[in-house]
């Protein structure tokens, strides 16, 4: 039974090193970052939108007449 233990956990260990695990969190980070900046600016983006949008809707509105 111990045998099988050992040969369990040698065979999960896997190949995670330094690298791999720097790299990781590395992606996490970047992650992170972005979503930070986006929910910083998601207010302004929308608003940005509707004035764009309200100002589509009146030209049409106002060259229709």
């Amino acid at each position: 039974m111990k045998k099988q233990v050992e040969a369990f956990v040698k065979d999960e260990r896997g190949e995670f090193g330094i690298k791999q695990i720097a790299a990781t969190v590395a992606v996490i980070v970047v992650i992170g970052l972005v979503i930070g900046v986006v929910r910083g600016n998601i207010g302004e983006w929308v608003g940005d939108i509707w004035d764009k949008l309200i100002g589509l809707i009146d030209s049409n509105i106002s060259s229709g007449t």
